[in-house]
């Protein structure tokens, strides 16, 4: 599982450097199998510009010169930019690298002549900053919550530069499955201050109620189901700061909807599904057993045979997703999505194990599912999509949370005795100390 550091200091800073957090994990037994630099190795010679100008090139029709602003960085005022994105213009903040400035893939960039025109740096798209996956025009920074004046450093607005540490997750630590997750690990590691959980709060919703039904015919295989209702929702590009966090873990951006049943999957570690509500024929979810041989197209454009022992998802017209491992093509969020099913279950794990090894589709949420994850989990990861979904999809979450099998298990309580700890530990933990530490990792110790 691939952890970016700012995303994990955002919930728990100990004001450590990567290599001191790296022992304190592994400490923990959540092994730090590598880490890596994700961006640009270094910072410097990259800044906040404003194209000021962006003529056509004398000599190329697919080229523009364009004079661009760049502050304090810039001694002899504006620099000439010579530009190939079809939709750079005047007026837009943008990102540039100066000569000498080390691209990620290590290429060193100096001024050079363009057919005639001397170009005095690059304007950058986002998949060249490794924050992205568009690459056919550059990046507009014009949408960012804050404003950066030209000659800000690049880093202070996007993070162009970042570690990130590549985890091994064993099979016994599913809490450890997502960044907060992580977080919570280094809070009882370090006694670093931990954020609140990021499901501390929910959207609003409004009055009318969501008109969608599910039911759940084997419930062994689907303790919990739950679902909520968004509409007068608008498809769009994903925000610059979403994109890439999403890269940096390793997720490739495709929509804000999609994008956010992604992040808050690697942020609470729970899968999410979004269905288009107007794709689903009947407005209304079974979940069942598979029939053998049937049929199911997944969004990877294949077509997956199942047989009895899996578990599929279907409406009114049959089969929409392969339950706990990957959804349809029939019911996907399109650009012309305007209403949207927000899916988070809990599924047996062994069943989706079994699943994906015999369809051969390992996919994210399988790899989390077969862990073993709570069913109190959903309605955490459905509280932090909510918010996403209406700040940045515009969208209305129509009032009430379906809920199927939402009957949580009885609480486990678990009997620690002093002398156990000493035999294992070899050594003896006075009782406040291992209350501290178990309180620390989010248990109840009385």
């Amino acid at each position: 599982m691939k952890v970016p550091l700012p995303w994990l200091l955002e919930y728990c800073d100990p004001g450590l450097d990567v290599q001191a957090i790296e022992e304190r994990l592994t400490m923990t037994g959540t092994k730090v199998e590598a880490i890596h630099r994700h961006g640009v190795e270094r910072a410097d010679g990259f800044v906040v510009g404003r194209v000021l100008e962006a003529e056509q090139h004398p000599d190329a029709d697919r080229l523009k010169v364009c004079s661009v602003d760049l502050g304090s960085a810039a001694a002899d005022g504006p620099a000439t930019i010579v530009c190939g994105a079809p939709n750079v213009s005047a007026g837009q903040t943008v990102a540039v690298a100066l000569p000498g400035a080390v691209m990620p893939d290590g290429r060193r960039l100096e001024a050079a002549t363009l057919r005639g025109v001397v170009s005095e740096g690059m304007i950058l798209s986002e998949s060249e900053l490794q924050i992205g996956a568009g690459g056919e025009g550059i990046l507009v920074l014009d949408t960012l919550d804050a404003e950066f004046a030209p000659g800000t450093p690049l880093a202070e607005a996007l993070p162009i530069s970042q570690d990130v540490l590549e985890l091994e997750i064993t099979p016994n630590r599913p809490d450890c499955l997502g960044i907060y997750g992580v977080a919570r690990e280094l809070h009882a590691a370090t006694g670093a201050p931990l954020a609140a959980a990021p499901w501390s709060d929910d959207a609003g919703s409004a009055g009318e109620l969501a008109a969608a039904r599910v039911t759940v015919q084997c419930p062994e295989l689907c303790p919990r189901f739950t679902a909520r209702v968004f509409e007068h929702l608008t498809i769009r590009e994903s925000p610059a700061w979403l994109k890439a966090r999403l890269t940096a873990a390793g997720q490739r951006p495709i929509n804000n909807v999609v994008d956010i049943t992604n992040y808050v999957m690697l942020l609470t570690g729970q899968p999410l599904h979004a269905f288009d509500l107007d794709r689903v024929a009947g407005s209304s979810l079974n979940v069942r057993r598979a029939r053998e041989g049937e049929r199911v197209d997944t969004l990877d454009g294949q077509t997956r045979t199942l047989d009895a022992e899996m578990v599929l998802i279907e409406d009114a017209e049959g089969p929409t997703s392969i339950a706990g491992v990957m959804g349809g093509i029939r019911s996907e969020v399109a650009p012309q999505t305007t209403r949207v099913l927000m899916e988070v279950a809990n599924w047996n794990g062994p069943n989706i194990h079994r699943t994906a090894t015999e369809l051969g589709l390992r996919s994210e949420a399988s790899s989390r599912f077969e862990k073993g994850l709570q069913p109190e989990q959903c309605l955490q990861a459905q509280a932090v999509a909510s918010r996403l979904m209406v700040e940045l999809a515009g969208a209305t979450l129509l009032e009430g949370t379906i809920d199927v099998g939402g009957a949580l298990p009885p609480e486990q309580v678990i009997r620690l005795r002093a002398e156990r700890v000493r035999s294992i530990l070899g050594r003896g933990v006075g009782i406040e100390r291992q209350r501290e530490i178990l309180e620390r990792l989010d248990f109840s110790a009385r």
